[in-house]
């Protein structure tokens, strides 16, 4: 049986893969231990392109113990949890992830914002590898605790995680 060239162009290269998943495994490892004993909300904020990678997501948390559902649509604007409208570009989705009980007050809510980038870099999206933020948790001012970042050919990479995501920030 002969195959022609161009099927083989159509079928994904492993190595991207397997970085794709090592990605969405530290990701989903880091949530997991920041959120031990409570309720938590994952707002993911990528290219209509890259709405897979929601689900997947999903697995990871829920293979660590987290039973997770996956909600479409925008976080709201006004809880402080969302991320900036300069985020929500034309041609990007927020999907939502949820588990365990939301309280009212979502003090025992543990909230991480996630930023995908793909496609050709922009002049404003720049290496945030560095950034940094002097508060606990910066989802109180919209900005991701987490960017992934997948223009680069060889797959995705974590350009930016919050310290309080940190394992180090766990003990």
């Amino acid at each position: 049986m002969e195959s022609s060239l161009s099927e083989w162009r159509d079928v994904p290269d492993l190595s991207v893969v397997a970085r794709e998943r090592t990605a969405l495994s530290t990701i989903a490892d880091a949530i997991a231990a920041a959120s031990i004993g409570k309720g938590l909300r994952v707002a993911v904020s990528c290219p209509s392109t890259h709405r897979a990678l929601v689900d997947y997501l999903a697995q990871a948390l829920h293979a660590r113990g987290r039973i997770c559902r996956c909600l479409p649509g925008e976080p709201d604007p006004d809880d402080g949890s969302g991320l900036l409208p300069e985020r929500q570009e034309e041609g990007r989705t927020v999907v939502v992830i949820v588990s365990g009980l939301a309280m009212e007050t979502d003090r025992g809510v543990r909230h991480v914002n996630i930023s995908v980038t793909a496609g050709i870099p922009t002049q404003d999206s720049g290496d945030v590898s560095h950034q940094g933020t002097s508060e606990p948790t910066s989802s109180t001012v919209g900005e991701p605790d987490i960017v992934l970042d997948y223009r680069d050919p060889h797959g995705p990479l974590i350009r930016y995680m919050a310290p309080h995501l940190s394992p180090d920030s766990q003990r």
